[in-house]
C-alpha cells in the first residue's frame, strides 16, 4: 500500500513539473525582441571635429566627447527623439531618429506567443532606431554669423 502510494504522488509531481514548465516555456523562450536588443540602443556619431563636443540624447548628456562617440538612446521614444551636438566653436544639426520594427519581434510569432509578444511590446522591442551610425558635419560658428550678416544686408 505504501509503494502504491509513493507511486501516485510521484506521478502527481511529475505531472506538476510537466505542466509548470509547458506554461514557464513562453517566458523563457519569448519575448525574442527584448533578450536579443536588449535594454536601450545604441548610437554611433562619427565626425571630423577638430574639438571636444557635448552630446545630449534623452537619456543623458555626454560632456567633452571626442568622435567617433557611442551614446545611449531611450527605446521608448524613437521616433523623433534628436540628439543634440554642441561644441565651443562649431554648430551642428540636430539627429532626429526615426523608427522601424524590429525583426527579433516576429521571433515570438514561433516561440514566445502572445506572452513573448506581450512583453517586447511593453518593452518597446519591437521598435529600433532607422539607423545607427550618423556622420555630422561642423559648421564654423564665425562662419555662420557672417553668414547671417551678408543674408540681413
Amino acid at each position: 500500500m505504501i509503494k502504491n502510494k509513493k507511486v501516485l504522488i510521484m506521478k502527481k509531481t511529475n505531472t506538476f513539473w510537466l505542466v509548470a514548465m509547458i506554461f514557464a516555456a513562453p517566458l523563457f523562450l519569448g519575448s525574442c525582441a527584448t533578450i536579443v536588443s536588449g535594454g536601450d540602443p545604441s548610437i554611433t556619431i562619427h565626425g571630423n571635429v577638430p574639438e571636444p563636443v557635448t552630446i545630449k540624447t534623452e537619456k543623458q548628456t555626454y560632456p567633452e566627447v571626442i568622435l567617433p562617440a557611442v551614446v545611449q538612446v531611450d527605446r521608448h521614444h524613437l521616433k523623433g527623439q534628436r540628439i543634440q551636438i554642441t561644441s565651443d566653436n562649431y554648430m551642428y544639426d540636430d539627429i532626429v531618429l526615426g523608427k522601424s520594427t524590429n525583426g527579433w519581434a516576429f521571433g515570438n510569432i514561433l516561440l514566445g506567443g502572445i506572452i513573448g509578444l506581450g512583453v517586447d511590446l511593453l518593452t518597446n522591442c519591437v521598435s529600433k532606431p532607422t539607423y545607427t551610425h550618423f556622420d555630422i558635419t561642423p559648421l564654423p560658428k564665425n562662419q555662420t554669423e557672417a553668414t547671417k550678416e551678408d543674408n540681413n544686408e
